[in-house]
């Protein structure tokens, strides 16, 4: 049968007019309202993070619409007659070429949207971006296989809307079953939103596949005519059991994952600049490399000027390209959010290399000290105002909040009229009693 033949015929034509509903729908409404898609617009760019987002609201209906249709598809054939005809083709692509419309319309329910997200947030997708969307494509595959198995044994107006109500909330609430983590990780939903510099790799991909894939490859062995009917249950048997066994193996390697899979981070592409600090940001950042590694350098140099000890790093990077992973600062390497700091400013910039260069000899620090040691010294690096600003919040978590910041400023502009030495004298103390002063409302 021709190309344009079989699609005019498959269910898939009537069924697209609710595909690109539901695709656009789900676009400017969910996706619209999740913070982890919307951020992405003054962010870095991460093609893998764009996916990622995107593509969890669209799994469940792809997979939904290619097993509704198989089955659909399957009826029929089945109907028509087809199987009892002497045909000269393999029964195999038969039914391939009767499931290709309903695949080509769960792909391009992964497809467009992530078309339009792409076009929306500014970015090209990259090769790291491939993975997730072939776990889709294939996921796809799989389920309208599935699909056009059920169809083949119940009747197509029973089996297609069955099938594909059964998939749709068995995938779409796989996240969502209470203290059952292991769902999530092989239902073919990938939940976890990609943060940037983060791919999934195949460690994560792999069990969806296989999970799924398992109970479709056991559908098209059980389909073999050829051989004896004690052959046919032979294989059959073992078939079953080697989904079953496959199905079971995937479940024990994920469950104790807990709520997110395996991810790797740190694959974002970047770029460094300068030296006594080397500065290296991610280059999907555009930043003013000379600038920004000018004003970090420069708050550190503005602190030891004034007395203050302030181990210059080798190198300061910026944090935002671990994604979810933390690392700790050490005296020879920083770790900060560069690119975010720098996209609010010279002065917030510097204040962030401020905050890494201050440190309390304790965990647990007063309310006025440990202000005033950190007023004094961003104000000494030209930062003060954004400090001020994120203060003027802070300190809301007191009842006398105003008062504190006033004390707090008050004591700094007293200590600025001190000389050099005096200056330096006063903030080590400050930072002294920061510690000891700690539950205690003596300043």
């Amino acid at each position: 049968m021709k190309i344009l033949t079989r699609l005019r015929t498959s269910g898939a034509i009537w069924m697209s007019p609710v595909c690109l509903g539901i695709i656009l729908v789900y676009f400017f409404q969910s996706l619209h309202l999740d913070p982890g898609y919307t951020g992405m617009y003054t962010e870095p760019k991460w093609g893998p993070s764009v996916v990622s987002r995107v593509l969890i609201a669209y799994y469940a209906f792809s997979y939904a619409i290619a097993s509704g249709l198989g089955a659909w598809e399957a009826g029929r054939l089945k109907r028509d007659g087809v199987w009892s005809l002497s045909a000269a083709r393999s029964r195999y692509r038969i039914a391939a070429e009767a499931l290709l419309p309903g695949v080509a319309a769960g792909w391009l329910m992964l497809l467009i949207p992530l078309g339009m997200a792409f076009a929306e947030i500014g970015t090209w997708p990259t090769i790291d971006s491939l993975p997730l969307l072939g776990m889709g494509m294939i996921l796809v595959c799989v389920h309208s296989i599935i699909g056009f198995a059920v169809g083949s044994r119940l009747n197509r107006i029973i089996s297609a809307p069955l099938i594909a109500a059964v998939t749709y909330f068995l995938i779409g609430g796989s996240a969502s079953r209470g203290e059952t983590l292991w769902t999530r990780h092989l239902s073919g939903q990938f939940t976890a939103g990609l943060s940037f510099g983060e791919i999934a790799p195949l460690e994560s991909l792999l069990p969806h596949i296989l999970f799924s894939g398992s109970i479709a490859a056991a559908c098209c062995v059980a389909w073999i005519s050829a051989w004896g009917q004690l052959m046919r249950i032979a294989i059959r048997i073992t078939a079953a059991a080697a989904c079953v066994g496959i199905m079971a193996s995937c479940v024990a390697a994920v469950d104790s994952w807990g709520a997110v899979s395996p991810l790797a981070s740190g694959h974002a592409a970047t770029e460094c600049r300068g030296t006594h600090p080397r500065v290296c940001a991610p280059a999907a950042a555009h930043l003013d490399m000379k600038k920004t590694q000018r004003e970090i350098a420069g708050a550190i140099t503005a602190l030891r000027e004034a007395g203050v000890d302030v181990p210059t790093p080798s190198t300061v990077n910026d944090s935002v390209v671990l994604g979810r992973v933390q690392r700790t600062s050490t005296d020879r390497v920083w770790w900060m959010p560069v690119s975010k700091q720098a996209a609010r400013g010279e002065e917030t910039l510097r204040l962030a290399a401020v905050a890494h260069a201050v440190q309390f000899p304790c965990n647990r620090t007063d309310a006025v000290n440990s202000r005033s040691a950190m007023l004094w010294a961003a104000t000494v690096a030209g930062a003060d105002r954004p400090y001020l600003t994120w203060q003027k919040s802070e300190v809301q978590q007191y009842a006398n909040g105003d008062e504190v910041l006033e004390v707090v400023q008050r004591r700094v502009s007293t200590a600025r009229k001190l000389s050099h030495a005096e200056q330096s004298a006063w903030y080590a103390k400050e930072i002294k009693k920061a510690c000891t002063n700690a539950g205690k409302d003596g300043t």
